[in-house]
């Protein structure tokens, strides 16, 4: 009795070492990285249903997940970084053995900052 309590003790406090962030740093600034995360589709059909974005503090938040099997999941991401060079954090729960939703977050903001060309600053006149 003692063996299968001690262990379910340990999974407990093991599991937050699996939620930690995930951080990404991409070769680009981050307005133009937050440019690309403002633009990751939701409602039906696409892969987040919801999103909120702050962009005084660059954080969003994005919910996926659509059935009973795998329930709602939020990805909380961060931008952080200087000159040409941007860290990306998303944090959120584990998402199963069959979903990998931090790395396909990464994959769309990569894919999105390939295809998309940046916008060019806007001129100050004197």
């Amino acid at each position: 009795m003692k063996m299968p309590v001690i262990t379910l003790i340990l999974l407990l406090t093991a599991s937050p070492a699996f939620a930690k962030p995930a951080t990404k740093t991409f070769p680009a600034s981050c307005e133009r990285v937050w440019q690309v995360v403002e633009s990751i589709p939701t409602g039906p059909g696409h892969p987040y249903s919801s999103s909120m974005l702050d962009d005084k503090r660059l954080k969003a938040e994005f919910v996926t997940g659509h059935g009973a099997w795998t329930g709602k999941r939020t990805l909380y991401l961060t931008l952080s970084g200087t000159g040409d060079t941007c860290e990306v954090a998303v944090e959120g729960i584990f998402s199963g053995l069959a979903h990998n939703d931090k790395g396909d977050l990464f994959k769309r903001i990569e894919q999105a900052l390939v295809e998309t060309p940046s916008k060019p600053a806007p001129e100050v006149k004197k």
